[in-house]
Protein backbone atom coordinates (compact mmCIF):
# COMPACT_ATOMS: atom_id res chain seq x y z
CA UNK A 1 0.00 0.00 0.00
CA UNK A 2 2.77 2.43 0.93
CA UNK A 3 4.75 1.45 -2.16
CA UNK A 4 1.77 2.28 -4.37
CA UNK A 5 1.41 5.71 -2.75
CA UNK A 6 5.12 6.49 -3.21
CA UNK A 7 4.91 5.50 -6.86
CA UNK A 8 1.92 7.76 -7.39
CA UNK A 9 3.71 10.66 -5.69
CA UNK A 10 6.80 10.18 -7.90
CA UNK A 11 4.60 9.99 -10.98
CA UNK A 12 2.81 13.19 -10.06
CA UNK A 13 6.20 14.87 -9.36
CA UNK A 14 7.48 13.93 -12.80
CA UNK A 15 4.22 15.09 -14.42
CA UNK A 16 4.24 18.45 -12.60
CA UNK A 17 7.97 19.18 -13.08
CA UNK A 18 8.55 17.71 -16.51
CA UNK A 19 9.57 21.07 -18.03
CA UNK A 20 12.05 21.83 -15.24
CA UNK A 21 13.60 18.38 -15.48
CA UNK A 22 13.93 18.75 -19.24
CA UNK A 23 15.80 22.07 -18.83
CA UNK A 24 18.15 20.56 -16.24
CA UNK A 25 18.85 17.63 -18.52
CA UNK A 26 19.64 19.93 -21.46
CA UNK A 27 22.03 22.07 -19.37
CA UNK A 28 23.88 18.98 -18.16
CA UNK A 29 24.13 17.62 -21.69
CA UNK A 30 25.43 20.87 -23.17
CA UNK A 31 28.01 21.26 -20.39
CA UNK A 32 29.24 17.72 -20.97
CA UNK A 33 29.65 18.34 -24.71
CA UNK A 34 31.58 21.61 -24.20
CA UNK A 35 33.96 19.98 -21.71
CA UNK A 36 34.57 17.05 -24.02
CA UNK A 37 35.37 19.29 -27.01
CA UNK A 38 37.67 21.53 -24.94
CA UNK A 39 39.69 18.68 -23.52
CA UNK A 40 40.03 17.03 -26.90
CA UNK A 41 41.21 20.25 -28.61
CA UNK A 42 43.83 20.94 -25.88
CA UNK A 43 45.38 17.53 -26.57
CA UNK A 44 45.40 17.77 -30.37
CA UNK A 45 46.03 21.46 -31.18
CA UNK A 46 49.72 21.96 -32.19
CA UNK A 47 51.81 24.62 -30.47
CA UNK A 48 52.59 27.47 -32.88
CA UNK A 49 55.95 29.20 -32.28
CA UNK A 50 56.16 32.96 -31.83
CA UNK A 51 56.80 34.94 -35.02
CA UNK A 52 56.68 31.90 -37.33
CA UNK A 53 58.22 32.26 -40.76
CA UNK A 54 56.96 29.72 -43.31
CA UNK A 55 56.13 27.38 -40.46
CA UNK A 56 59.70 27.38 -39.10
CA UNK A 57 60.86 28.74 -35.73
CA UNK A 58 63.06 31.84 -35.63
CA UNK A 59 66.07 29.68 -34.71
CA UNK A 60 66.12 28.22 -38.20
CA UNK A 61 66.47 31.61 -39.92
CA UNK A 62 69.84 31.92 -41.66
CA UNK A 63 72.26 34.44 -40.18
CA UNK A 64 72.74 37.60 -42.29
CA UNK A 65 75.79 37.45 -44.50
CA UNK A 66 78.48 39.89 -43.35
CA UNK A 67 80.26 41.69 -46.16
CA UNK A 68 84.01 42.12 -46.10
CA UNK A 69 85.22 45.59 -45.17
CA UNK A 70 88.08 47.46 -46.80
CA UNK A 71 90.00 50.55 -45.75
CA UNK A 72 89.47 53.61 -47.95
CA UNK A 73 92.00 56.37 -47.31
CA UNK A 74 91.66 60.11 -47.90
CA UNK A 75 93.74 61.14 -50.90
CA UNK A 76 96.14 64.01 -51.49
CA UNK A 77 94.13 66.90 -53.01
CA UNK A 78 96.96 68.37 -55.10
CA UNK A 79 100.49 67.55 -56.22
CA UNK A 80 102.14 70.23 -54.10
CA UNK A 81 105.82 71.11 -53.85
CA UNK A 82 105.90 72.77 -50.43
CA UNK A 83 103.84 74.26 -47.62
CA UNK A 84 103.84 78.05 -47.45
CA UNK A 85 101.81 78.36 -44.22
CA UNK A 86 101.23 75.59 -41.71
CA UNK A 87 98.22 74.84 -39.53
CA UNK A 88 98.23 76.52 -36.11
CA UNK A 89 96.72 74.38 -33.37
CA UNK A 90 96.93 76.97 -30.60
CA UNK A 91 99.29 74.70 -28.62
CA UNK A 92 102.48 73.58 -30.33
CA UNK A 93 102.11 76.12 -33.14
CA UNK A 94 100.49 79.38 -32.06
CA UNK A 95 101.09 81.65 -35.07
CA UNK A 96 102.60 81.65 -38.55
CA UNK A 97 104.00 84.62 -40.43
CA UNK A 98 101.89 85.97 -43.30
CA UNK A 99 104.12 87.67 -45.85
CA UNK A 100 101.06 89.22 -47.51
CA UNK A 101 99.71 90.78 -44.30
CA UNK A 102 103.24 91.23 -42.86
CA UNK A 103 102.15 89.92 -39.48
CA UNK A 104 101.98 86.81 -37.35
CA UNK A 105 98.57 85.16 -37.63
CA UNK A 106 96.66 82.09 -36.53
CA UNK A 107 95.95 79.83 -39.50
CA UNK A 108 93.22 77.14 -39.49
CA UNK A 109 94.47 75.64 -42.73
CA UNK A 110 97.53 74.45 -44.63
CA UNK A 111 98.64 76.22 -47.81
CA UNK A 112 99.90 73.69 -50.35
CA UNK A 113 102.07 75.37 -52.99
CA UNK A 114 101.85 74.14 -56.59
CA UNK A 115 102.19 75.51 -60.10
CA UNK A 116 99.37 77.80 -61.18
CA UNK A 117 96.63 75.71 -62.80
CA UNK A 118 97.54 72.42 -61.08
CA UNK A 119 94.40 70.31 -60.62
CA UNK A 120 92.75 70.19 -57.18
CA UNK A 121 90.87 66.94 -56.61
CA UNK A 122 88.38 65.72 -54.01
CA UNK A 123 90.11 63.94 -51.14
CA UNK A 124 87.16 61.58 -50.63
CA UNK A 125 83.61 60.99 -51.86
CA UNK A 126 81.24 63.74 -50.80
CA UNK A 127 78.65 66.39 -51.58
CA UNK A 128 79.40 69.99 -52.53
CA UNK A 129 77.62 72.16 -49.95
CA UNK A 130 78.96 75.59 -50.94
CA UNK A 131 80.55 77.30 -53.93
CA UNK A 132 81.40 80.93 -53.26
CA UNK A 133 84.02 83.66 -53.55
CA UNK A 134 85.45 86.05 -50.96
CA UNK A 135 88.10 88.77 -51.21
CA UNK A 136 90.37 87.15 -48.64
CA UNK A 137 90.27 83.48 -49.74
CA UNK A 138 89.24 83.78 -53.37
CA UNK A 139 87.17 81.03 -54.97
CA UNK A 140 85.97 78.53 -52.36
CA UNK A 141 84.42 75.06 -52.59
CA UNK A 142 83.16 73.32 -49.44
CA UNK A 143 82.61 69.58 -49.55
CA UNK A 144 80.85 67.43 -46.96
CA UNK A 145 82.90 64.22 -46.95
CA UNK A 146 80.58 62.47 -44.48
CA UNK A 147 81.09 61.45 -40.86
CA UNK A 148 80.96 65.18 -39.92
CA UNK A 149 84.10 65.94 -41.95
CA UNK A 150 83.90 69.11 -44.06
CA UNK A 151 86.78 70.27 -46.26
CA UNK A 152 87.17 73.84 -47.51
CA UNK A 153 89.16 74.09 -50.72
CA UNK A 154 90.10 77.76 -51.26
CA UNK A 155 92.33 80.02 -53.39
CA UNK A 156 90.92 78.13 -56.38
CA UNK A 157 90.64 78.91 -60.05
CA UNK A 158 88.78 77.04 -62.80
CA UNK A 159 86.06 75.72 -60.44
CA UNK A 160 84.48 72.60 -61.94
CA UNK A 161 81.65 71.80 -59.50
CA UNK A 162 78.41 73.34 -58.27
CA UNK A 163 76.44 73.31 -55.05
CA UNK A 164 74.53 70.09 -54.40
CA UNK A 165 76.72 67.99 -56.69
CA UNK A 166 77.88 64.56 -55.54
CA UNK A 167 81.53 63.96 -56.28
CA UNK A 168 83.90 61.01 -56.08
CA UNK A 169 87.35 60.76 -54.58
CA UNK A 170 89.87 62.05 -57.11
CA UNK A 171 87.32 64.07 -59.09
CA UNK A 172 88.54 67.52 -60.12
CA UNK A 173 87.15 70.43 -58.08
CA UNK A 174 89.21 73.26 -59.56
CA UNK A 175 92.82 74.38 -59.84
CA UNK A 176 95.32 76.18 -57.63
CA UNK A 177 95.63 79.91 -58.23
CA UNK A 178 96.41 83.22 -56.54
CA UNK A 179 92.75 84.16 -56.03
CA UNK A 180 93.20 84.44 -52.21
CA UNK A 181 94.06 88.12 -51.73
CA UNK A 182 95.15 87.59 -48.11
CA UNK A 183 97.84 85.14 -49.31
CA UNK A 184 98.72 86.25 -52.86
CA UNK A 185 102.43 86.86 -52.01
CA UNK A 186 102.78 83.12 -51.37
CA UNK A 187 102.03 82.45 -55.02
CA UNK A 188 99.64 79.86 -56.43
CA UNK A 189 98.53 77.39 -53.79
CA UNK A 190 95.60 75.46 -52.32
CA UNK A 191 94.30 76.82 -49.02
CA UNK A 192 92.84 73.73 -47.32
CA UNK A 193 90.79 73.73 -44.13
CA UNK A 194 89.15 70.70 -42.49
CA UNK A 195 86.61 70.58 -39.68
CA UNK A 196 85.57 67.46 -37.80
CA UNK A 197 82.38 67.66 -35.72
CA UNK A 198 82.39 71.42 -36.30
CA UNK A 199 85.93 71.98 -34.98
CA UNK A 200 89.04 72.79 -36.98
CA UNK A 201 91.59 69.98 -37.19
CA UNK A 202 95.01 69.69 -38.77
CA UNK A 203 94.49 68.82 -42.47
CA UNK A 204 97.92 67.17 -42.87
CA UNK A 205 96.94 63.67 -41.63
CA UNK A 206 94.22 63.73 -44.32
CA UNK A 207 96.61 65.09 -46.97
CA UNK A 208 99.29 62.50 -46.17
CA UNK A 209 96.84 59.59 -46.32
CA UNK A 210 96.78 58.67 -42.64
CA UNK A 211 92.99 58.91 -42.27
CA UNK A 212 90.78 56.11 -43.54
CA UNK A 213 87.32 54.63 -43.16
CA UNK A 214 86.25 51.02 -43.20
CA UNK A 215 83.52 50.45 -45.78
CA UNK A 216 81.71 47.31 -46.94
CA UNK A 217 83.07 45.85 -50.14
CA UNK A 218 80.53 45.44 -52.96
Amino acid sequence: MNSTKQTNKFTRFLRNNAALLLIIFCVVAITSVVLAVTLTRDRTTPVIPNNPVDGKPDDNKPDPVEKDKIKVYFGKPVEYTSISMEYTDGKDVLFVFSSTLNSWESHNAVDLVAADGTAVNAMYDGTVIEVTETYGLGHIVKVDHGDNVIATYASLGDVQVQKGQNIKKGEKIGAVSTSASYEFKDGAHLHLEITKDGKNVNPMPYVSGEIFREVEQD
